[in-house]
């Protein structure tokens, strides 16, 4: 029976293993922690077709070192969510156990699997496959920039209420989080867990800057046309639905846009909160709400800040945050600088950065960063609140 660890648990083995001085405890508690999701294929051609067609992969959970132990000698392959966005496959296979890595998605042929729905993973011989299901509904609609159309002024202001819901209902988790990692209390306590907070949510309503890029707007605006007849009105954030699934044959793909929110989010929130750390564990949570792959690292000069009606994007945007966070005099004044720092940023190269893993303090603050981004959007897209518990 798979072991469920709560939050005490975690807790309370922490604070053992700091009171008796040994690693031990917690050493063990994080492998069982660890795990990667195995799905069990036909073969490699098949699976590639369904996921081309937007299917997912089902998958069980597995301990990371009982696949190390389990994987010797047999076919497997990494699962890589971004090949969407090219022409790259789905499965690349892996050639050495020590390229495997907890948390990801790596997939077997059900000739050496021996997968029984029954029994579950035997790694003996041949077996069933686990299947594929449907994208859910929300998150296709979000990732291929559909469902309704929306300005980006809409959907920012959207996706910005909703997080303060759902930060509330975070709330009290990262406040336990601080209290026991960071050793805060009182009035520390309650401000630290505040600008988080708002960090946080800074961070989901600029999510989306990458969708400022002008190349990025003349194509999806080139797709709305198509769609609906529409001509430009203001920057585009979502195109409205297709009249059919053929209709998505005659449209452009978009170039990327969420990694740029990384060099953009990196440096306003630093300029608003200071050089602290982890800011940075915030921002690429959040440039990667599309793929885990964004690494935060940008080639320079690949984004330019469209225009409309005269004036610049990033000027734009510089009023649209202080009208909305209600900003005047010397506040809008700083605010404006630091979205200016910021727009300079996003043009210009940017270094590659590491997410936390499952054993650094700052691990669950990406968790919840990753998630907060994904549901807003997941909910503005259906204009829907998805259930938390």
């Amino acid at each position: 029976m798979k072991k469920v660890i709560t939050p005490s648990d975690a807790f309370a083995a922490y604070e053992r293993a700091f009171r008796a001085g040994s690693p031990r405890e917690v050493e063990e508690l994080l492998r069982e922690m660890l795990n990667v999701q195995v799905a069990v294929v036909k073969d490699k051609d098949t699976a590639e077709g369904e996921l081309r067609q937007g299917k997912q992969l089902k998958t069980v959970s597995v301990p990371y070192g009982v696949f190390i132990d389990k994987i010797k000698g047999k076919t497997v392959y990494r699962l890589e969510p971004s090949a969407q966005k090219g022409s790259r496959d789905f499965l690349v296979e892996v050639k050495s156990t020590e390229d495997i890595r907890p948390n990801f998605t790596y997939v077997l042929l059900a000739k050496e699997a021996g997968y029984i729905q029954e029994k579950g993973l035997t790694f003996e011989g041949a077996g069933d496959e686990t299947d594929f299901e449907s994208q859910p509904e929300a998150e296709e609609r979000e990732k291929m920039t559909s469902g309704r159309f929306q300005s980006w002024e809409e959907h920012a202001r959207g996706v910005w209420e909703r997080s303060a819901r759902i930060t509330n209902f975070y709330r009290p988790f990262i406040e336990r989080w601080a209290e026991k990692v960071l050793e805060l209390t009182g009035e520390n306590l309650q401000s630290f867990v505040d600008s988080l907070i708002w960090a946080m949510r800074i961070a989901v309503y600029f999510h989306d800057v990458g969708k400022l890029n002008k190349q990025w707007q003349e194509v999806t605006w080139e797709n709305e046309q198509k769609i609906s007849g529409k001509t430009r009105n203001g920057y585009i954030a979502r195109t409205s639905p297709l009249s059919s699934p053929d209709q998505r044959n005659e449209l452009k793909k978009p170039p990327f846009h969420a990694p740029f929110a990384y060099p953009f989010l990196r440096t306003l929130l630093r300029e608003i909160f200071g050089d602290y750390r982890f800011l940075d564990t915030i921002v690429l949570a959040t440039a990667r709400h599309h793929s885990l792959e964004v690494t935060g690292a940008i080639e320079g000069d690949k984004f330019e800040w469209d225009q409309w009606n005269g004036e610049k994007a990033d000027d734009w945007l510089q009023s649209q945050i202080c009208k909305l966070l209600e900003l005047s005099g010397d506040e809008a004044k700083k605010m404006q600088e630091e979205i200016k720092k910021a727009s300079i940023k996003v043009t210009e190269k940017s270094e590659a950065d590491e997410p936390p893993g499952p054993t650094d303090d700052f691990y669950f603050i990406y968790c919840i960063a990753n998630r907060l981004v994904k549901v807003c959007d997941w909910e503005d897209v259906e204009n829907k609140d998805i259930e938390l518990g």
